[in-house]
């Protein structure tokens, strides 16, 4: 069986125990798509104006002759088609063209529920435009990001002078308003996101990091669905692990430094919150936080499975205003951010992050410290950090029990 539809059944069985455990949230969430009534406007033209009748979302995806097989989809849903004429309802869809169908290759027979997931992670609440996506680092969709049914799952944006991008694969090729909200045609299927096991599986630039994760169990925890109700990850590419010298990953990955690899590792990993650049779904359930662009920094310190040790993460304006970056204990920047997965999200660095350092009382130190020279060792600048180095920063998070 192709890793592909691995990945889709695996999605469906998980959707399918959700639907079984949580009938009534799912009852609750799926209400919120009946049909609305219709709308009452005043469409007289004024004295001297030529009618130009302004054309709803779905009348603008029926009209469009490459995207039969979206409008064929999404027709199969009454109340979803319902919400896309509502005249006053502001939806944006972004809504791939007949060929990115073709690119994809789905199991045969998906239950009805599966389909209806998908078209709605291809559309979201508010109308947004082709400009004011170049400033968005995500934006939500109508799918469930939790068991709780209370937080959406979000569709990442990346911006840059040729192209907008979605989840770092579908490109949007043209932009319509619509009297509605707006319609953004994509060359690529959003598809719902894969688990955090099955993206750090399939992504070759995690693979050191991923085999760290299985050597220590620690696999295990961010593989378990039923261990949280969502993650963040700071994933190291393998480039950040090569800078560590060579020396360190000797250690690390010997049988002499498991304990001290899962405390690195376990550092890295933030359980039960998810954190994406402008959007925070905290603990324990909570109401998602979204990030104000005009504000300058919005600092968390997240508690990572090392011993409860939290890690800093600050989502930054960028110099220019335009979006927003994540800074981790106030010095590294992560490189790739916002890879959507089911189960929370996943952040890309160019560097291991370490620690920091303990006081003369015995307590960890503050995050906002100077750390230039754990960056020049990390960086293997001026020989890169020492065994003995990394085993002093990281005793401090080494259970007891290993």
């Amino acid at each position: 069986m192709k890793p592909f539809t691995t990945r889709v059944l695996f999605q469906v069985s998980r959707v399918t125990l959700v639907v079984v455990t949580v009938a009534l949230a799912a009852q609750t969430y799926l209400a919120g798509w009946k049909k609305p009534q219709p709308v009452a406007t005043n469409s007289q033209p004024k004295a001297n104006e030529s009618p130009i009748p302004p054309l709803t979302l779905w009348a603008q995806i029926q009209n469009n002759r490459n995207l039969t097989k979206f409008a064929k989809l999404v027709g199969e849903f009454e109340d979803i088609v319902g919400g896309l004429q509502a005249p006053k309802a502001q939806l944006t869809v972004y809504a791939p063209i007949d060929e990115a169908f073709d690119m994809e290759d789905f199991p045969y027979d998906l239950p009805w529920f599966y389909w209806k997931f998908l078209v709605g992670y291809h559309m979201g609440k508010g109308g947004i435009s082709p400009q004011a996506l170049r400033s968005q680092n995500t934006v939500s969709s109508f799918v469930n990001a939790d068991i709780f049914f209370k937080n959406q799952q979000r569709i990442s944006v990346q911006s840059n002078p040729d192209a907008v991008t979605f989840n770092f694969r579908a490109k949007m090729l043209a932009s319509q308003p619509a009297v509605n909200g707006h319609l953004h045609i994509v060359d690529r299927l959003l598809m719902l996101p894969d688990s955090t096991a099955d993206v750090l599986r399939y992504t070759p630039e995690f693979g050191i990091f991923r085999q760290g994760l299985i050597d220590t169990g620690l696999a295990e925890v961010i593989n378990d669905t039923s261990t949280h109700t969502a993650q963040t990850v700071f994933a190291p590419s393998d480039t950040a692990f090569w800078q560590l010298g060579r020396k360190v990953n000797a250690f690390l990955f010997g049988p002499g430094g498991r304990s001290y690899l899962k405390a690195l590792l376990a550092y890295h990993i933030v359980a039960n919150e998810t954190l994406f650049s402008d959007v925070h779904f905290p603990a324990k359930n909570g109401e998602q936080i979204v990030l104000d662009l005009q504000s300058a920094s919005n600092q968390f310190f997240l508690p990572t499975l090392a011993r409860g040790c939290n890690i800093s993460a600050s989502s930054a304006r960028q110099s220019d205003g335009s979006r927003r970056i994540i800074l981790i204990n106030d010095e590294w920047k992560v490189s790739r951010p916002d890879i959507v997965v089911m189960d929370g999200v996943i952040h890309g660095t160019d560097a291991v992050i370490l620690p920091p350092i303990m006081n003369a009382e015995g307590q960890l130190e503050k995050q906002n410290q100077n750390w230039w020279s754990t960056v020049s060792r990390s960086l293997n600048i001026g020989g890169g950090i020492t065994v003995e180095e990394l085993m002093e920063r990281l005793q401090p998070l080494i259970d007891s029990n290993e």
